[in-house]
């Protein structure tokens, strides 16, 4: 019984595999209508009183297709409400709550589209976070919240391992795949969770949207890549390596090739039996 159940698995990683990559062909196909998000915080010890959720520093989401493309972040707010550079940490929060507003408007004129991201699906980071910020400091009830539906939501990273594997890439993910395919290195601007949070301490803000930009353009470029299976990865599982071997355009045309001169060959045996 192990054995079968060990032949059989690996065929029903592929079918899975299949399936996630089947999707994400859609979300390609339908660039219009796919938003990617990228969000910066604060550490989790940052805050003020050191017990709270951490503070949402900015939010940057980018339609597929590049057609929309928009920015919220609490030093753009601060610049809007005509707060001085020296007085900006003096209202963080009054900050945070316009930022989160205009995010919040802004959901809800894209309610009918679909969410791409990386691993937004915790309460100190991603949508659940956003929410609680908003109830933090504008309606515990969330009354008026948009919520972006759950079933709206890609984690690009859950799609990726069911594509190639769970450990498609040392821990963390993002990172190392940034590597992978820009050899050895990080994009321009590139910063660490931890490395924004301390730029946020130094009100270094520019610094932090340059950052989450380049994340969001990166996950545009992995969903661009992974589609035509040209993503490079550190660790595919086996089937896929040779699916992706077999459905290489030279291997495919060698194949066809030697089927011609296969098939050739056979007629002219006939021929001369």
């Amino acid at each position: 019984m192990l054995c079968q159940n060990q032949t059989q698995h690996p065929w029903k990683e592929m079918k899975a595999s299949k399936v996630s990559y089947n999707k994400l062909n859609d979300l390609v196909d339908n660039k219009d209508k796919i938003l990617c998000i990228h969000c910066s915080r604060q550490n989790l010890t940052d805050n003020e009183d050191g017990r709270g959720t951490p503070r949402t520093i900015a939010i940057i989401i980018k339609s597929l297709d590049g057609q929309i493309v928009k920015i919220f972040a609490i030093h753009l707010e601060a610049e809007k409400a005509k707060i001085i550079w020296e007085e900006v940490e003096n209202y963080y929060d009054f900050l945070e709550e316009r930022m989160l507003s205009a995010f919040n408007k802004f959901v809800h004129n894209y309610r009918e589209y679909f969410w791409l991201h990386w691993n937004m699906d915790g309460v100190h980071f991603g949508f659940e976070a956003l929410k609680h910020r908003y109830c933090v400091l504008i309606d515990e009830d969330a009354q008026g919240f948009n919520e972006v539906p759950v079933e709206k939501r890609t984690n690009l990273n859950t799609l990726l391992k069911s594509i190639y594997n769970d450990n498609y890439e040392k821990e963390p993910m993002l990172q190392n795949l940034m590597k992978s395919n820009n050899n050895g290195h990080f994009k321009p601007g590139f910063l660490s969770i931890e490395e924004e949070a301390l730029a946020f301490k130094s009100l270094d803000f520019p610094k932090i949207l340059e950052s989450i930009i380049c994340k969001v353009d990166f996950l545009i470029y992995i969903i661009n890549k992974a589609s035509i299976r040209k993503l490079k990865v550190s660790n595919k599982r086996f089937l896929i390596k040779l699916e992706m071997f077999i459905t290489n355009p030279i291997v495919a045309f060698i194949t066809t090739i030697a089927t011609i001169i296969g098939m050739i060959l056979g007629f002219l045996a006939i021929f001369e039996g």
